[in-house]
Parts: structure tokens; C-alpha cells; sequence
């Protein structure tokens, strides 16, 4: 199947024709069940194709930019590229003399700092701005800008707290290294094919360097490579690709991370390239060098939970640790509703995940509930507080994972605490925490409300680490005892967590009386 569209054109029009799929439904790449990859054409009254496109860069959504030659009939056709049709392959599709913003530099500018950006692209009212970025914290905005009442598309404008400098502001022509004071930020370009951009700073042996590019997270086609060369022209450490988990929808991570102890004392350089040979006026690049600076981001899985009321239902929550924070993190949940409860609410130190449990209240929600999580960890002396942002752990090719960004966490509470049928309560009577001997094993003793009947219960652990398993369950005086086993081959001594067992009780014997009734 194919759509097209027709409309009057005049010449000297210069029309955008954008098209939203992929952004409408956000995808992780893969060969099964496939994506809707859509293609643009553009054809006059007689048929003739004047523009193609597949994509935009690497944003599979496609950008037509045409001026029109003459006026008169014009159609613009979208299908499949290779004609595939289902229901979750829709669509919209914008065309007019709209704004299009295809680039622009600086990619960032410091906070408090007036920052002036020079915008590239279509139809555009300005061709520079100034931004103020006054209050503005650390991270990632959205930046647009109007002509009449149509709005551009956004581009992603970075906002840092440390000293930023302009490559051209060194004074020195290329291809010599421009000499730079750490902490710095350079903005910069790769200007030509095989272009490679170097600085120079000064080192100690033994200092922690961080070295990171921020590029394709800005919508840069810059794809980087890090090459650090040391005081006698060897190379020290080398990287191309850095993975950002904090980037969900994100197949391709093109950026540079470098995090290096000096080995001795002298003059170091740093050279960055295009790893595959390209360069350009919109190949702009962010690229930090500076001691490291521990940080933290969370994620919290799943979006949306449905408990039963006064039950437990597990959560886990993701650390995404950066510039080597190892420090542990405490989880609490911010301005929520009453009732609520979390279990197990550290992530500890150098784990990059924890799973825990959220307790939902007595009583059912008429609607879905909004829960906010946040975690405070000390850093240089200092509570520092972040948000656990919502998100799906999303597989990829079999293989890899994602952490797919969701805008809300929802809890649905059902039913009864004290339904019929429902699992017996159940308390922890053994000394906290558990400690199990790598290859050997652990009791632990629980008192339930169903006493010793609750043996009958099916017990299993939530998702545990690889060696850990429930070897056996009896009946004691006042409730039941787990023996948990450890693999020695499988599990790492130190090992710290939470593990959470789930008990799921039978159901109970179906009367003849109530099975007349349910027929």
C-alpha cells in the first residue's frame, strides 16, 4: 500500500515535507516483527519523481526539503521501503514553507552564561540566537524556533556548569593542538573528511582524566573516536564507542568516553576524529575534559504496576553510575499518596541495580495512581538528590537491553487486603541480612498467618542472581523455613541485594454448591 497526497504548488516555494512514524511510536530496532520505515517521494503532475528520501541522517523519519520549480500539481507519496503494511504503521506527514532546523552550533553553552548559537536549515526566521540559560541546571533541552505561527523542530541544546571554549576561539590554526585548561568544555567541529581535531593539556602522573564527547546524543552525525597520546607521542588509551544506558531508544551509541590515570608528568594530547572519515559544517561536537565527576542517574522498571491492595508487588530500579561513582544510593518514594510503602530500598555500593518492593495500600484506587521515586547518595561531602525516571527494560536482537524511557510511573490497586484466596501475611523472624556461604547454603525462617498450612504455598525467588536458588521448603512452629542454596561457580563472594520471594497460595477446593452457582 501506498498514500499520496496532492496539492497546488508556486514556484520559488521552498516546501519541508516531514514525516513523523517512528517518533509517533518509538521502536527498538530489530528483525522481528519489523518497524515501519518509511519513504518520501515528491512527483510533479506528469509523474516525475523530483525527491526521494529514506530517512534523515540517522533518524530513520524522513526530511524532504524542495524548492519548486514551476507552478502547478504536485503529489507526495509515503509507503514501506520495502511495502510492508500493519496497523501500528501510522503516520504524519507536515508539508508547507515551514521551519527546519538541521544544525546548529555551539551544541551547548554554560549555565548562567549568555550562549549565542548560529542555526542552520530551512525557512528559518533567524539564523542566530542568543540564549540567556540563566537558572538553567545540568541537562539536555529542547530547542525551536517560530516563523509566524509554525514552529521548527526541536534540537537538543546541553546546558554544563563548567568553563566552555569555542575551537576557533584558541587563535591557532589547524592541524596543531590547541592547548586547553582543565576542566574545560571545547565546542567544536570537524570540518573536513580525515579532519582530526587535538588539544594539548598538562598531566600528572597518577591524575584521573575523564575525556568525553557528546555529539550524536545532540543530534550531531558526528560518529567520534578518543585517542589520548602521551608525553612521548605513544598512545595511552583509545575508545569509539561508549554506551549510554541512560539513552533508551538508542541502537547506535557513536559517542566517545575516555576515563585514564596518567602515567607520568608532561604534556598530553587529545585527538578527536570521525571514525568514519567524514566531516562537515554540521558535524559539531561537546567534548569534556576533566577530572572525574561522580554522578549518578536512576531508572525505575516497570512504568506501570498492578498490586492487589495490601500486597507487595517487585520493582527494580537501575543505577546508571557515571565517572566511577560507586557510592551507595537510598531509594524513597517522594510525595506519595498514603499507604504506600517501599522494601529493601538501597542499592548498594558499586551494584548498578537493586529490586525491591513496593506495598500497596488497603484500600483500591478508583484510578491509576502516579508514584514518584527518588534516590540521594553523598557525593564530595554533599547529598545529592535524583529522580528515578520511569522506563521498560526492552530487549534487542536477542541480546541487548534497553532501558526505554516511559513519562509516568502508575499503580493500580485492586481488590481486597483481606480477599479470600488472598497469600498469608508474612513476617521475617531470621537476623538481617542473610548471610550465604559462596557454595553452601542459608535458613530462613518465616511466621505467616496461615501457620504451618502455609508450607502449601508455591515459593519461588523473583528474578535472583545466576547460583542462587530455593533448595527446600518445611513446615516449622510458627510459619515455614526456606533453605536457600548458592552456586560457588556462579556467585561472587561480596555479592549484596535484596532477593525477593513470591508465594503463591493453591487455590481452594471448588464446592459442588459454588460449582452449580459458576455454571
Amino acid at each position: 500500500e501506498m498514500d499520496r497526497f496532492s496539492f497546488e504548488a508556486r514556484r520559488g516555494q521552498k516546501l519541508v515535507v516531514s514525516a513523523r512514524a517512528r517518533d509517533l511510536i518509538p521502536y527498538i530496532s530489530d528483525a522481528v516483527p519489523g518497524w515501519f520505515q518509511a519513504t518520501l517521494s515528491l512527483y510533479d503532475a506528469s509523474g516525475k519523481e523530483l525527491a526521494y528520501r529514506d530517512d534523515f541522517r540517522f533518524d530513520p523519519d524522513p526530511v524532504v526539503y524542495y524548492e519548486i520549480p514551476e507552478d502547478g500539481k504536485y503529489s507526495i507519496e509515503i509507503k514501506d521501503a520495502i511495502y510492508r503494511g500493519r496497523e501500528d504503521f501510522v503516520y504524519r506527514i507536515t508539508i508547507g514553507e515551514t521551519p527546519f532546523i538541521t544544525s546548529i552550533f555551539p551544541l551547548g553553552g554554560r549555565a548562567n552564561s549568555p550562549t549565542t548559537i548560529d542555526i542552520s536549515g530551512w525557512n528559518l526566521p533567524t539564523r542566530r540566537i542568543t540564549l540567556g540559560n540563566k537558572d538553567a541546571e545540568t541537562g539536555i533541552y529542547p530547542l525551536r524556533v517560530r516563523k509566524e505561527n509554525h514552529g521548527s523542530n526541536e534540537v537538543p541544546f546541553a546546558v554544563d556548569a563548567l568553563p566552555e571554549i569555542l575551537d576557533q576561539e584558541s587563535g591557532q590554526a589547524k592541524p596543531g593542538a590547541v592547548r586547553v585548561t582543565l576542566p574545560v568544555i571545547v565546542n567544536g567541529r570537524i570540518e573536513r573528511q580525515d579532519d582530526a581535531d587535538t588539544f594539548a593539556f598538562e598531566g600528572r602522573a597518577g591524575q584521573q582524566i575523564v575525556a568525553e564527547v557528546m555529539a550524536r546524543r545532540l543530534h550531531s552525525p558526528l560518529d567520534s573516536t578518543l585517542q589520548l597520546l602521551g608525553p612521548d607521542g605513544a598512545e595511552v588509551a583509545f575508545n569509539d564507542d561508549s554506551a549510554d544506558r541512560g539513552a533508551g531508544l538508542t541502537t547506535h551509541h557513536a559517542d566517545s568516553y575516555l576515563s585514564v590515570a596518567l602515567p607520568k608528568d608532561g604534556t598530553y594530547q587529545i585527538k578527536l576524529r570521525d571514525t568514519q572519515h567524514r566531516g562537515g559544517h554540521d558535524y559539531a561536537y561537546r567534548l569534556r575534559i576533566s577530572p572525574p565527576m561522580p554522578d549518578f542517574a536512576l531508572r525505575v522498571v516497570p512504568s506501570s504496576i498492578s498490586a492487589r491492595a495490601g500486597a507487595s508487588a517487585p520493582v527494580t530500579v537501575f543505577a546508571l553510575r557515571k565517572d566511577g561513582f560507586g557510592g551507595e544510593i537510598k531509594i524513597s518514594l517522594k510525595n506519595a499518596p498514603e499507604g504506600f510503602r517501599l522494601s529493601g530500598d538501597t542499592i548498594p555500593a558499586d551494584a548498578d541495580k537493586v529490586k525491591l518492593t513496593l506495598t500497596a495500600p488497603p484500600a483500591p484506587t478508583a484510578e491509576p495512581v502516579t508514584i514518584e521515586l527518588e534516590g540521594r547518595a553523598t557525593l564530595a561531602g554533599k547529598e545529592i538528590a535524583r529522580a528515578a525516571v520511569p522506563a521498560e527494560d526492552r530487549m534487542q536482537a536477542f541480546e541487548y537491553r534497553h532501558l526505554v524511557p516511559a513519562e509516568e510511573l502508575e499503580v493500580v490497586v485492586s481488590g481486597r487486603a483481606d480477599a479470600k484466596g488472598s497469600a498469608p501475611a508474612v513476617k521475617i523472624l531470621s537476623d538481617m541480612p542473610v548471610k550465604i556461604p559462596a557454595g553452601g547454603t542459608a535458613t530462613i525462617r518465616f511466621a505467616t498467618s496461615g501457620g504451618s498450612s502455609a508450607s502449601k504455598a508455591r515459593l519461588a525467588l523473583v528474578d535472583p542472581p545466576d547460583g542462587l536458588t530455593i533448595k527446600k521448603v518445611a513446615p516449622s512452629k510458627n510459619g515455614i523455613e526456606v533453605l536457600l542454596e548458592s552456586d560457588a561457580s556462579k556467585v561472587q563472594p561480596g555479592l549484596k541485594g535484596n532477593l525477593i520471594v513470591s508465594a503463591n497460595a493453591p487455590a481452594a477446593p471448588t464446592s459442588k454448591k459454588n460449582k452449580a452457582r459458576a455454571s
